[in-house]
């Protein structure tokens, strides 16, 4: 399979170190600098319980804030869970988006052939602003797509079918898309201000491979453990 665009190699290649299985097709290698180096070590200590969307997903921090995703995009359904900011500037989040791409026109990554992947990514591609763009293996069962957004992109100003201008975007985003077991569709993008940080994106990369569904007696709980903790610190306080 062709590798859609050496210049996200470094971001894409280091997929191929931050977990043993990835990717799962990539039809060449990405170049010796992302290919030789150290690999980052992650931690992800927070565990982050979405009550309204149903899911955890581990954290390298405790989020800062979590704001709706309709906040960053009027359309969409999810949470922002920012881990950095200066005001009103998000300098580091994750971004989770709930029924992210439709049903139909993405298949069940998990069953298909090189071919067919390589088609689909293809079309991926070349309607979206993406720099290069992998099928890869969230775990032994379950598959991704991953993308990283492109720093310049070629348009046609004029709608003429030639391309004429250059768009330059102030940053670049990791992205991935991709169902668990229940089939629900996520979409999960980081956001790392102003520059994509090797450590950002190895968090990333774990963090993505442990968000799962939760049912409504996990979040139960969950939200009971909340409810008790707060109520145990008041009770503290009142003692003292």
């Amino acid at each position: 399979m062709r590798f859609y665009s050496y210049a996200a190699a470094a971001a894409l290649g280091a997929a191929i170190l931050m977990t043993p299985t990835m990717p799962a097709f990539a039809a060449e290698q990405a170049p010796a600098a992302a290919t030789q180096a150290a690999p980052v070590q992650v931690t992800l200590p927070y565990t982050y319980t979405s009550q309204q969307y149903g899911y955890t997903i581990q954290c390298p921090q405790k989020p800062v804030g979590v704001i709706p995703a309709s906040a960053l995009y009027e359309d969409k359904k999810g949470e922002v869970l920012i881990f950095d900011n200066d005001g009103y500037n998000i300098k580091y989040a994750w971004v989770v988006l709930s029924d992210a791409f439709d049903n139909k026109s993405v298949p069940d990554l998990n069953t298909l052939k090189e071919p067919e992947a390589e088609k689909l990514l293809s079309g991926i591609m070349g309607s979206n602003g993406y720099e290069g763009i992998m099928l890869v293996n969230l775990n032994a069962k379950n598959k991704a797509i991953y993308a990283v957004t492109a720093k310049e992109v070629e348009i046609d100003e004029d709608g003429d079918g030639k391309i004429d201008g250059v768009a330059k975007a102030d940053t670049q985003m990791a992205v991935a898309f991709f169902r668990t077991e229940k089939g629900n569709r996520y979409g999960v993008e980081l956001i790392d201000n102003p520059d994509l940080r090797a450590s950002s994106l190895a968090a990333f990369q774990k963090g993505i491979t442990t968000l799962k569904d939760v049912d409504s007696k996990q979040l139960a709980n969950s939200k009971d453990k909340k409810a008790n903790t707060k109520s145990s610190k008041k009770d503290k306080k009142n003692k003292k």
